[in-house]
């Protein structure tokens, strides 16, 4: 018994194809979306860590003296502290006797775009505090 399958016999295959070129695509815009999302998240958390780890050396004051101050000592502890419990690597800088910058840098995995040779990313976070004391008027 012989027959044909289909009418022409030349389409043998080209759904398939289709389909797998479809499914590539689909694949890729799902790690678009996926890792896309994860690097945002990456970004906001870099920022939030380095304004908290700003946050924190900029209450390490040293009230000493006539003004209230910045202690560059305690403050660059303070910093370096909360950037290690956030498990992060960065940079503390006080610059003049009220102004605290803090740089940090997130790193992270793909999910979804590993598969084209795209293993991770890195995000940094910057923050500048500066203390202000009293209250000034608008």
């Amino acid at each position: 018994m012989t027959g044909r399958v289909g009418r022409g016999g030349t389409d043998r295959g080209s759904v398939t194809v289709f389909v797998a070129m479809a499914g590539l695509a689909l694949l890729l815009m799902t790690g678009l979306v996926v890792d896309g999302a994860g690097t945002l998240r990456a970004s906001a958390r870099a920022d939030q860590v380095a304004a908290e780890a700003a946050r924190a050396a900029a209450q390490a004051l040293d009230a000493r003296g006539a003004t209230v101050r910045i202690d560059r000592p305690a403050a660059i502890r303070a910093a370096r502290a909360y950037l290690d419990s956030a498990g992060v690597t960065g940079q503390v800088q006080v610059i003049g006797s009220r102004t605290v910058e803090v740089s940090d840098t997130v790193h992270g995995r793909f999910l979804i775009l590993a598969v084209l040779g795209r293993p991770g990313y890195t995000r940094v976070g910057t923050a500048r505090v500066t203390l202000v004391v009293g209250v000034t008027p608008p």
